[in-house]
């Protein structure tokens, strides 16, 4: 223990953990499944959990991945959403799409700024933006599929109460998630499921 200024520590967490409330407080557009969550969004913190987790289980089907960067990267990868807010991926526009980056990458220089002391966390982002290595590229398709599968567990919740179409999503998530190989494969059978069940669209219901 030498060496190691245990005040300052203490202090840091207290900040670490107003930082993580925050991002609690990050509701996102996608409805929790059918059950008890079934009337509230999901919020940050649970997206970016159960995205790690879901990584970490894949990376024992993908073995060329490291799994440690999968598992950083699942977790850091919308932190910046702290300051810059979600934004829904159905439906923007190029503008909305440069305004997001733009935002997102002011967050990012605010948050390195406020935690010069947890580099490895603003380091993280910044490779996961960049799309560095494979593990970036394959959580960030990962990451386009986690609603996709809330919605298949739902039968489509979300798609219903905001009226997407089956078409927007298939062709939105053929252009997202084809970069990496291993998540594009699993998705063909997520597509299928979504042809097997038009039901879960507003465009699919008995009339």
């Amino acid at each position: 223990m030498d060496g190691v200024n245990t005040e300052q520590l203490s202090n840091r967490l207290l900040d670490l953990n107003e930082l993580l409330v925050q991002f609690l407080e990050i509701d996102r557009k996608i409805h929790m499944r059918d059950g008890k969550l079934e009337d509230r969004a999901e919020n940050d913190t649970e997206h970016s959990f159960n995205l790690a987790m879901m990584g970490w289980y894949l990376c024992g089907a993908f073995p060329h991945l490291d799994k440690n960067k999968v598992i950083r990267y699942a977790l850091a990868h919308d932190l910046v959403e702290i300051h810059a807010g979600d934004v829904m991926a159905v439906g923007r526009t190029k503008q909305q799409e440069e305004k997001k980056i733009a935002r997102e990458q002011a967050a990012l220089e605010k948050l390195t700024a406020e935690w010069p002391d947890f580099a490895d966390m603003t380091d993280t982002i910044t490779a996961y933006e960049a799309q560095i290595d494979p593990e970036s590229v394959f959580v960030k398709a990962l990451d386009k599929l986690a609603p996709l599968i809330h919605n298949v567990h739902s039968q489509g919740r979300t798609w219903k109460l905001l009226d997407i179409e089956r078409s927007t999503i298939i062709a939105l998530k053929d252009n997202k998630i084809k970069p990496s190989e291993d998540i594009f494969a699993i998705w063909q059978e997520f597509r299928k499921t979504i042809m097997d069940h038009p039901e879960f669209f507003n465009e699919g219901k008995a009339t």
